[in-house]
């Protein structure tokens, strides 16, 4: 028997990454998606978008302004 007779072996190597614990990271794609909605819904809620945030929000700032004389040319016409 020479070396063309001999059936052709394959060398197959296996990993095994995790064991019992094979996920597929679903759990944590799912944790972020539900913290991104919670955080736009809060946003939405405080920023008054969704009926949050109906205190008064009339800004009252008592600052005194000079009062200001414009004195327009007169256009000729009698006015």
């Amino acid at each position: 028997m020479d070396e063309r007779d001999e059936p052709v072996r394959h060398e197959t190597t296996i990993i095994n990454a995790g064991g019992e614990r094979s996920g597929g990271g679903g759990a944590a794609m799912m944790a972020v998606i539900v913290a991104l909605l919670v955080g736009i819904a809060a946003f939405l809620y405080f920023g008054g978008y969704l009926g949050g945030g109906k205190a008064d929000r009339d800004i009252n700032i008592n600052v005194k302004a000079p009062d200001i004389d414009i004195n327009l040319p007169s256009t000729g016409n009698g006015q």
